[in-house]
């Protein structure tokens, strides 16, 4: 891992690489961390031939895993954390990258395209938030405060974001261990953010090639969320994926590396 000093924050990127045909950045979901990206990094491992070399590059945003946490909640607004992502690629001198988003980090990934189109090439969202962001009633930041408070209930709901998950495994408790060192503006913060994000109107204008996945199973974000983001999109392909949740990536990573690898690259 390394930290990448931006303008006015230290992002922490962890890089592997020469295990890709071009740099492709992952985005990982809200209360979470490069930890869930570690079950696709070791497939894509497995998978990867001599002579490549794109970097797989695993970067936290504010206020999760080792990134420095925000001042504002303004921060922790879908654009401009999307300006984060722009700012480490010129950062890392990269020219062109794919994009990889899980749940909140899609729609960071789809404003990101939308501001640096000519820097983004194909992109992956996988049970992405939608174009309008999500509505949390008063329950739910109830529950966000309950799990701020107490690993046990973070453990609990976390739980829930990964189908057939055993909660015994050493890399789900390391995915809670992150979601409850969250930084404490974080907890509010992003609902606040989703709440009032809309970029339905310029989906139009992401003209590239982008595959939205999603687990029938999910019980976070309805599967319809996705199916209209896609139709929205002028050059989407949408696909559901039987028997998954929420969490592919994790749940079923050799299925994930396949369709992203054959996305993004089989062309």
């Amino acid at each position: 891992m390394a930290r990448v000093e931006l303008k006015d924050f230290g992002m922490n990127v962890d890089v592997t690489l020469g295990v890709l045909p071009l740099d492709t950045i992952f985005l990982h979901g809200n209360l979470a961390s490069n930890t869930w990206w570690e079950p696709t990094l070791a497939e894509v491992k497995k998978t990867a031939k001599p002579g490549l070399e794109g970097r797989f590059i695993a970067a936290e945003w504010r206020g999760y895993g080792k990134s420095d946490a925000p001042k504002t909640e303004d921060e922790l607004h879908p654009s401009a954390l999307a300006d984060d992502y722009i700012s480490l690629c010129e950062k890392m001198g990269i020219k062109k990258a794919c994009l990889v988003g899980h749940s909140t980090g899609g729609l960071i990934a789809l404003c990101a395209m939308l501001k640096a189109p000519t820097l983004f090439d194909r992109a992956v969202l996988l049970d992405s938030v939608g174009a309008t962001g999500i509505q949390f009633g008063p329950e739910m930041y109830a529950a966000f405060t309950q799990m701020s408070e107490s690993r046990e209930v973070t453990e609990m709901v976390m739980n829930g974001t990964i189908h057939g998950n055993d909660m015994k495994n050493p890399l789900f408790q390391r995915i809670v261990d992150d979601t409850f060192s969250a930084a404490k503006i974080n907890w509010h913060g992003v609902p606040k953010m989703l709440h009032i994000t809309n970029i339905s109107a310029d989906l139009a204008k992401i003209k590239q090639k982008i595959l939205v996945l999603h687990g029938e199973l999910d019980p976070i974000i309805p599967v319809e969320t996705s199916r209209a983001l896609a139709a929205g999109l002028p050059n989407a392909k949408f696909e559901v994926l039987s028997g998954q949740g929420h969490s592919t990536n994790v749940e079923n990573p050799q299925l994930f590396v396949s369709k992203m690898i054959s996305f993004l690259f089989d062309r």
